[in-house]
């Protein structure tokens, strides 16, 4: 939904309720029900819309409170003006101005979350002060009648125009208090807002503040001289602050998806004669469009500014977001006109994000290279960003924009800075990049790789879980496979990833439309009855002798079958997913590894699968534990639980019965036995 969307439908709401009350008295008093509760929706969604975008952020949790307290306003007055009952009616009566109250207190921290401001109210202390008198107020409100003390029957007051609805009678803690206090947020809110807008001199923040300035005016300029001191005169209006609120939440929410995805502009960095650049390291840490680089180094901050400038020097666009003083980082590094964001949770008249909005971050980034072409964005701050959230947030976001970068060909640097994780945090954060500089010779060889593979036509026969994770692992490389299904294909994969065919992978005349017959061909048989895997290589062969297939069997015993029928390779299901997931975190090619390694490297190790049953002694135990009592004869590496797989799992996790263990064994070191479960099942009984 953007600016011009919230505008039209706030719109059209006033429209339908001016053309409903156009004829007669009656419908005027429709038209005041109707757009009390088309206000009540649209408050309500806008505060759960908002809240949804990132409720760890402040902003959203504050916005989504005010205008949900509102909405409660507008939905309370709705059900008061439906019913006859005078009881009942004042007991919704009550419920619209807890709403109300609740709305105007956090009106407050909603300002000063949106502006970064700290003060007194900011603290723990200072939120107990501010919401005493919140909590007072509900107090006297519900507890007699200090706020509401009734209501006037809708026959005994005269709006004009016929309407006759309930009104409040208001007590003295109203009258004498609250009265005079609510104009004091919007009125101090208005005037923070002023000061912002023509103090700043970064014009993405102007636009920003512009419609919350614009918002805020409309409840004081109209609603408070309307709704509060012309009542408190004895002068009263048709019920309208419904509508006048619902103008300031469409306009405030405008501003705070603004504030949300910081629209930054790509602006050239400044060449400045004479300046020395650091070419060697450059051709050191080389870097290309399409990759993510994490820098492994002491100096890692010193080698990502030096290196990034290089690029900048050479016409390319870059993006710096950054835990430091942005007017530092110029000085430092030499940046003169590259758009740098400062990731800080105090005011600044810098562009900056809230750490623990990593949300705002990711969009910021993706609207920033959807602009301009093989852009170089550096996250300086890791570090930082992981001291306000938790590991596993920040791995997902750095896998989205790895995503990112890979499909828009964008270049990635993140220093590691005093970065300190556990090894297994480590593990699974390198795994996302190409290290430099200790990876350096690896990266080469998997770009080459990856390059091999892209000339390469891949052809997946039957759709199903394995196919699933070989699509997937495709899509991070950019590698769009054809796949062969006989039944729909259910999973919505998006658009430019799979080319699906329709048809019986065994049929010849489906095989040749799908491509078996082009040069380079790879095909990936993952269906499920062996006996059709058999046939299905049959039938590629006497099509091409040239398409390298490979394959999963379920029996042992069609292993060799399916060599003979003509399969490149074999790999046995009992340790396909474990391979798959294990190697995928050190590999960086998984399809490479599939092809050309059935076991692992050394002789004396082989990957496992072993079942958790009701007999097994580890039930109950955690990942840590089996693993500290395995020693050296056995590690853990995955384990498939009911939720699904998780990839090196966490050491606290409580083994179950039913989970699946991914292993490596060294097989010297198990008990003697043929089958390596049953060998695998001896071990766990002498470990405990």
């Amino acid at each position: 939904m953007n600016t011009k969307q919230l505008l039209m439908i706030t719109g059209i709401m006033l429209l339908s309720a001016l053309v409903t009350g156009y004829h007669g008295s009656v419908s005027w008093t429709n038209a005041i029900l109707i757009s009390s509760l088309l206000a009540f929706l649209i408050k309500f969604g806008l505060a759960l819309w908002i809240y949804m975008l990132n409720p760890s952020a402040n902003v959203n949790r504050t916005f989504a409170i005010v205008f949900t307290g509102q909405a409660v306003w507008d939905l309370g007055k709705f059900v008061m003006w439906l019913t006859n009952d005078a009881s009942h009616a004042l007991i919704w009566a009550k419920i619209s101005y807890s709403g109300y109250i609740i709305s105007v207190f956090f009106l407050l921290s909603f300002v000063w979350a949106y502006l970064k401001k700290k003060n007194y109210f900011t603290t723990v202390q200072g939120r107990i002060v501010l919401y005493t008198p919140m909590v007072f107020m509900l107090a006297a409100l519900w507890a007699g009648n200090g706020v509401i003390s009734g209501l006037i029957p809708p026959d005994a007051l005269h709006f004009g125009f016929g309407i006759e609805l309930w009104d409040y009678t208001y007590g003295p803690v109203y009258s004498y208090f609250f009265m005079w206090f609510q104009i004091i947020p919007f009125i101090y809110a208005f005037i923070l807002f002023v000061f912002k807008y023509f103090h700043t001199q970064a014009e993405d923040k102007k636009k920003q503040i512009f419609y919350l300035m614009l918002g805020s005016a409309f409840p004081i300029m109209l609603g408070i001289p309307t709704g509060v001191l012309l009542p408190a005169m004895g002068t009263y209006l048709p019920p309208h602050n419904n509508v006048l609120s619902l103008i300031m939440s469409v306009f405030i929410a405008v501003g705070i998806i603004k504030y949300k995805f910081l629209s930054i502009q790509p602006i050239g960095e400044r060449i400045v004669p004479g300046r020395k650049l650091e070419h060697e390291l450059a051709k050191r840490y080389r870097m290309e469009p399409g990759h993510s680089y994490f820098i492994k180094h002491e100096k890692s901050s010193e080698i990502a500014y030096g290196v990034l400038l290089t690029h900048l020097y050479q016409r390319k666009y870059g993006l710096i977001i950054t835990a430091h003083n942005p007017a530092k980082i110029r000085h430092e590094h030499g940046i003169e006109t590259t758009p740098v964001i400062w990731m800080t949770d105090t005011e600044t008249e810098h562009l900056s994000v809230d750490p623990i909005d990593i949300e705002q971050i990711h969009e910021t980034i993706k609207k920033f290279i959807e602009k301009v072409p093989n852009a170089f964005v550096l996250i300086d701050g890791i570090d930082y960003l992981l001291m306000h959230n938790n590991f596993a947030k920040i791995l997902h976001f750095i896998k989205q924009v790895k995503g990112m970068m890979t499909k828009s060909d964008d270049c990635l640097i993140v220093p590691k800075g005093s970065l300190v994780l556990d090894p297994k945090q480590q593990k699974l954060l390198e795994a996302e990049f190409l290290v430099l500089p200790k990876a350096a010779a690896e990266a080469k060889e998997a770009e080459k790789t990856a390059r091999g593979m892209k000339r390469n036509n891949y052809i997946i026969l039957g759709h199903n879980p394995l196919a699933q994770s070989i699509i997937s692992e495709f899509e991070k490389r950019s590698i769009k496979p054809v796949v062969v299904e006989k039944q729909d294909v259910l999973v919505h994969y998006p658009k430019g990833v799979v080319d699906i065919v329709k048809g019986d992978p065994l049929s010849s005349k489906v095989l040749i439309h799908a491509g078996i017959c082009k040069p380079n061909t790879v095909v990936l048989v993952t269906l499920e009855d062996d006996s059709d895997i058999i046939l299905c290589i049959n039938k590629i062969r006497q099509i091409s002798d040239c398409a390298k297939i490979i394959t999963n069997i379920n029996n042992q015993n069609f292993i060799s079958i399916a060599l003979k029928a003509g399969a490149d390779n074999v790999i046995p299901s009992s340790s396909i997913g474990g391979r798959l997931i294990s190697l995928a975190l050190s590999s960086p090619d998984i399809v490479r590894w599939v092809m050309d390694a059935t076991t692992l490297a050394a002789t004396d190790l082989e990957l496992c699968e072993f079942v958790v049953d009701t007999k097994s002694r580890i039930v109950g135990k955690t990942v840590e534990q089996v693993d500290r009592h395995m020693g050296k004869s056995a590690n853990i590496i995955a384990v498939k639980t009911v939720e699904g797989l998780r990839q090196i799992p966490d050491d606290d996790y409580v083994l179950k019965e039913g989970d699946r263990l991914v292993l490596i064994v060294n097989m010297e070191a198990l008990p003697k036995g043929k089958e390596m479960a049953e060998r695998v099942g001896k071990l766990v009984k002498q470990k405990y």
